[in-house]
């Protein structure tokens, strides 16, 4: 694309040769003559300066000038996602109809959605318009899966699971497997029966890999938008409100609660039966072992609240230094008591 019909596209203000042709997009550092690259806001102007980007997209508050083509918008974050769809290469899709390798039940309406090879699909269950099952896909019996949804190969959606609209699910992840229930009696572990659903809502993401168990009994609830990254477990009963972010290799214990707007850093653990206000942040490799209010920060392990956790902090970097002082104090004590037993 030409940087002029960039600028028309992003409703942008252009400044320079409008006839500068991009054919990808690049980061600033490594972005050559052909590509189009950004910066996402004023202090990455200067870095701009010294990338090689035939095209830049920056600020609309940006009064530096370039060499180069720029175009100058609200939102370069949002406005650079934009130009990847339209540079991108086309994304892997499947032709309307079910492949001849995909076994389906004659009960099941796949009307209108496209099934790749060696998908499986169970009986009574409903896969939306325009909807694409991968190959190697499972679903079971009873489910209901929305309308233009993107199930990657091998995912395994169990019984009597809802999925929504516009659902994305990553190669390899599990909807609706066992959740993690025993009872320890006479020396033996026993199955609790866990026999509730997943239900997940609207626009939802779920990487790759990720486990989210159904319930004991009810619903596993994930919340319209929500964003789960790869190798994520969601254990039965939890319930996540609309929005979230759980990043990679987070663990949410049964019957916990989210609110929406709530994000968890990487690897950070939440135990069971904890509620998690809205709008709140739990940092990276923190361990929720309590409830947290709305709008709060918690990090550590256990996660406290952000400014308390950096006091902590704080006073543990300072004990080798009290320690020392703690010596030498020992020391001064026992010279004195040395001396106080010579002059008596």
């Amino acid at each position: 694309m030409t940087a002029d019909e960039l600028a028309v596209r992003l409703d942008g203000e252009l400044s320079g040769d409008g006839s500068r042709v991009v054919g990808r997009v690049a980061i600033l550092e490594k972005a050559t003559a052909d590509d189009v690259s950004w910066a996402g806001s004023q202090a990455f102007v200067e870095r701009a300066r010294s990338s090689s980007a035939g095209v830049l997209v920056l600020p609309a508050d940006c009064d530096a000038s370039f060499d180069v083509p720029t175009i100058c918008v609200a939102d370069p974050d949002m406005a650079i996602c934009d130009v990847q769809r339209w540079l991108a290469p086309p994304p892997a899709t499947l032709e309307a109809g079910v492949d001849a390798t995909a076994v389906v039940h004659p009960t099941t309406n796949v009307d209108g959605a496209s099934i790749g090879p060696r998908a499986v699909i169970g009986a009574r269950t409903t896969v939306g318009r325009r909807t694409q099952i991968h190959a190697g896909v499972v679903v079971g019996e009873d489910c209901t899966i929305g309308d233009d949804c993107v199930l990657w190969p091998n995912v395994v959606v169990r019984e009597r699971a809802t999925i929504g609209d516009r659902v994305t699910i990553h190669p390899n992840s599990s909807i609706g497997g066992d959740g993690f229930g025993y009872l320890f009696r006479d020396g033996r572990h026993h199955k609790i029966p866990q026999t509730g659903v997943v239900v997940i809502e609207d626009d939802v993401e779920i990487g790759a890999n990720t486990a989210i168990d159904r319930a004991r009994l009810g619903e596993t609830r994930i919340g319209a938008g929500t964003k789960i990254d790869n190798l994520c477990q969601v254990a039965h009963n939890v319930e996540i409100g609309c929005d979230s972010i759980l990043v990679g290799q987070v663990g949410i214990g049964g019957s916990s609660t989210l609110g929406h707007h709530v994000v968890i850093g990487g690897q950070a653990g939440v135990t069971d039966h904890v509620r998690i206000g809205d709008a709140s942040l739990v940092a990276a490799k923190s361990s929720v072992m309590t409830h947290v209010a709305d709008g709060v920060q918690v990090r550590g392990i256990p996660a406290v609240e952000g400014s308390r956790y950096l006091k902590q902090e704080a006073t543990v970097r300072r004990l080798p230094t009290w320690i020392e002082r703690l010596r030498n104090l020992i020391k001064r004590v026992e010279a004195l008591e040395r001396s106080g037993d010579r002059s008596g």
